[in-house]
């Protein structure tokens, strides 16, 4: 559970929380078209122009406004280039989800878990409450690098074995998997030599991180943040194409559903803006990401309007007592959001007056102590 915690003020379930926008969706009278896939997509002046193919065959279907919600993808083991051998048993942590959920098949009986965010803790709780107990998570990093909350649900309460500053090494076995070399690493992750040491399992499970699928939207000529690895957006999650607007994980990657779905909400009103021809600003502001920052969206603000802009960033450190600083390029303070504890796991929600912007070409945002 956890979904809808901010939406609608309760713990909902996946499913629960994905059928209530269903049911909306079709009550609105808005047409889906399942099985459907979309070829390409043109821009050609104001319009878009959609080629799609399914069973009804090749269609095209011109629009004004277009939105990617293509969400992200699962990083693999050859994206970290771990050496060894390729043998049966090797799974990312949203393919194993996929076999317990829909066909109620476990992966193995022995599992080593390689990663210590969100989706590697989920698993390895999901997995021990459908039976496996010989669960064991290794990671890089100090401490787990996904929300307390998960830590304490998923790890403690079940008494989970992990390893710290530990990373994995070689994949050993034939036809399956036999086991792995795990290494102890340093503070910048490089491998100890002389630390590498056998660990036996069946299964080796990868949850190294997601990466937007920015690939498409990049394709119609949206720029790309090297930062968060999504296409770059206004406040209203329009992207540097007018037009072409991007929602959810495919900007960055959210660690709330609930948050995901805001930037839904947000982007609605900003293809509404769009198709009525509302009026935008005569010179853009920047945003970007200041002292202990280490992403920030929207990556600029385009639109009149007189709501807040919401901005989400991700810091840099793990600190206590600190503010969130809005600042022009002057270096002079703008708002200050205080915080007492910030961490490179937790996305951070601020709300920035406009009023305060007026006249600005640039704002960075900084976290400093107090």
């Amino acid at each position: 559970d956890g979904f809808g915690t901010k939406i609608f003020k309760k713990a909902l379930s996946g499913p629960e929380f994905a059928g209530y926008f269903m049911d909306r969706t079709l009550s609105l009278g808005v047409e889906v078209m399942l099985d459907t896939y979309v070829k390409e997509v043109k821009i050609v002046g104001n319009k878009k122009e959609i080629t799609t193919i399914s069973p009804r065959g090749i269609e095209k279907i011109e629009a004004k406004a277009v939105v990617y919600a293509l969400g992200c993808r699962e990083k693999t083991h050859f994206e970290i280039k771990v050496g060894g051998s390729r043998p049966a048993g090797v799974f990312t942590a949203g393919a194993v989800q996929r076999l317990v959920n829909l066909y109620g098949i476990l992966p193995g009986k022995r599992v080593l878990i390689v990663g210590g965010g969100d989706v590697g803790m989920i698993v390895a709780r999901h997995l021990y409450l459908e039976g496996i107990e010989d669960i064991f998570i290794v990671f890089p990093e100090e401490f787990f690098a996904g929300l307390p909350r998960n830590v304490q649900q998923c790890i403690l309460d079940f008494n989970i074995p992990f390893r710290p500053r530990t990373s994995i090494k070689e994949i050993v076995g034939k036809h399956r998997v036999e086991g792995a070399i795990l290494v102890s690493v340093d503070e910048r992750w490089n491998p100890i030599p002389g630390t590498e040491e056998f660990y036996p399992c069946d299964t080796i499970i990868f949850s190294i991180g997601l990466v937007p699928y920015y690939s498409e939207v990049e394709k119609v000529g949206a720029k790309i943040d090297p930062r968060t690895k999504g296409p770059e957006v206004n406040e209203f999650f329009e992207t540097t194409v007018k037009g072409v607007f991007s929602v959810g994980n495919l900007v960055q990657i959210f660690d709330f559903v609930d948050d995901a779905v805001e930037s839904a909400f947000i982007a609605a009103e900003g293809v509404k803006k769009y198709l009525t021809g509302e009026e935008r600003l005569k010179e853009t502001i920047s945003v970007r990401p200041g002292k202990n920052v280490r992403t920030i969206v929207p990556q600029r603000i385009e639109w009149s309007d007189n709501r807040n802009i919401v901005a989400f960033l991700r810091p840099y450190v793990e600190a206590e007592n600190v503010k969130i600083v809005v600042k022009n390029s002057k270096g002079e303070i703008l708002k200050e959001y205080p915080r007492r504890y910030v961490r490179p796991s937790t996305l951070e929600r601020i709300e920035i007056p406009r009023k305060i912007l007026e006249g600005l070409r640039e704002v960075i945002v900084d976290v400093s102590s107090n």
